[in-house]
């Protein structure tokens, strides 16, 4: 069947609720086959909606109003940051659906460059970085922080919840170390005065995400963009790393930086 206007309210609230725990994926379906849509339809709305929320690529398309006010909707529930990277998740959609050369998404690109003229030029995890971090400043103790950091676990959930909008854990733990320290370079001490006011820093992993680093307090080394810059294409040797400590040689000279946080 033709997924109309009237479905859009539905379908973006049901999606929204499997995303969030509210309800089973199997709810979700149930929900929106039994107001008509087909399993088919119901299954590409919740996943898609997932897709968007965390920025991966989409394979399967939805029509171009309902891809608007699944933007405009997670704008305005999310804010800036998930906007930003459903946009990122659109994009890649769109460019996988004409890479088979079978015709353009026009409507769709329309409607994502519409969007992308309110998106920022800063990263969507840096976005969700300094909204955190303004939440820290407002309504979090240091102690509370450092028992938060001490007590992380792998198995601790990708996605948080903090003032009632929806964050990966890993930019509140990465907002956090900023937070606790004083946004620094670690190897310099500088740190980046903006003209609102706040500081920017850097988060460099000692271990690379891609073979699995953690986002930890062992493991997350704030760099000014020069130091960051050097850290990740100079000449580095790692000489020790433990929970406590990091040794290196970068460029000829040695650092050693205290990676504890009191």
């Amino acid at each position: 069947m033709k997924i109309t206007e009237d479905f859009f309210p539905l379908a973006y609230s049901t999606s929204k609720n499997v995303y969030e725990g509210k309800m089973t994926y199997n709810e979700g379906k149930m929900l929106l086959t039994s107001k008509g849509m087909n399993s088919n339809s119901a299954a590409d709305y919740i996943n898609d909606f997932k897709y968007m929320i965390e920025g991966d690529k989409f394979t399967r398309t939805l029509n171009a109003p309902s891809i608007e006010y699944f933007l405009e909707n997670i704008y305005n529930d999310y804010g800036i940051s998930k906007l930003s990277t459903a946009l990122s998740a659109l994009e890649r959609h769109i460019e996988y659906y004409e890479s088979f050369g079978k015709g353009k998404l026009n409507k769709v690109r329309s409607i994502y460059e519409k969007f992308l003229k309110i998106k920022p030029s800063i990263p969507a995890d840096e976005i969700e970085q300094n909204e955190i971090i303004k939440y820290l400043k407002e309504e979090t103790k240091r102690a509370q922080i450092l028992n938060d950091l001490k007590n992380l676990k792998e198995t601790d959930p990708e996605i948080i919840s903090i003032n009632h909008k929806i964050y990966k854990r890993d930019n509140k733990t990465i907002a956090q170390i900023k937070f606790l320290r004083n946004f620094q370079c670690q190897i310099c001490g500088t740190s980046i005065l903006k003209k609102d006011g706040t500081k920017y820093i850097e988060a460099a992993h000692i271990k690379a995400k891609n073979l699995k680093g953690r986002e930890s307090p062992e493991n997350i080394i704030l760099l000014c963009p020069n130091h960051h810059k050097e850290f990740d294409f100079g000449d580095l040797k790692i000489t020790e790393h433990s929970v406590s400590n990091l040794v290196f040689t970068l460029n000829g000279t040695v650092y050693n930086l205290n990676l504890l946080i009191d």
